[in-house]
């Protein structure tokens, strides 16, 4: 499934944001989303990270420009929804790698994100983005 009519398929759209995302242009992969578009990563909010981030300038805000993405996999796909799993790779500003496995569901509308919901382990992220891992989430 690549177009319906003359409009891109949710897996288009999101493998072409993914790709913007990874060539550090935030402002560009940001405009993918509709004016109210969200990406919302419901487990983070558990670690103090807020869960969903609304609008262009925030979301472009959040994009991180050294992350790579690779093994794409359409899990479903319908007009204009999205299941897919994908794996990303980057090093954090402290020289921590990061590797981490998704699986989004992504609604589109109008060829845009509407909402990008991701899904992520909790343990991969809390080793890179907090200073001392998951030492910083023990409490004795």
């Amino acid at each position: 499934m690549k177009t319906t009519g003359n409009q891109k398929t949710p897996s288009v759209i999101f493998k072409e944001f993914l790709e913007t995302v990874g060539k550090g242009d935030a402002k560009a992969a940001s405009s993918f989303f509709t004016i109210d578009g969200y990406i919302d990563a419901p487990y983070v909010q558990a670690l103090g990270f807020p869960s969903k981030i609304t609008g262009h300038e925030a979301i472009g805000q959040s994009l991180s420009p050294n992350f790579h993405f690779s093994n794409f996999r359409v899990v479903m796909e319908t007009e204009n929804e999205l299941v897919a799993e994908y794996e990303s790779q980057a090093v954090m500003a402290s020289g921590k790698p990061y590797k981490q496995l998704y699986i989004a569901h992504v609604v589109t509308k109008d060829g845009k994100i509407e909402s990008h919901k991701e899904y992520l382990n909790t343990v991969v992220f809390v080793e890179a983005f907090f200073p001392n891992g998951l030492k910083d989430l023990i409490t004795k």
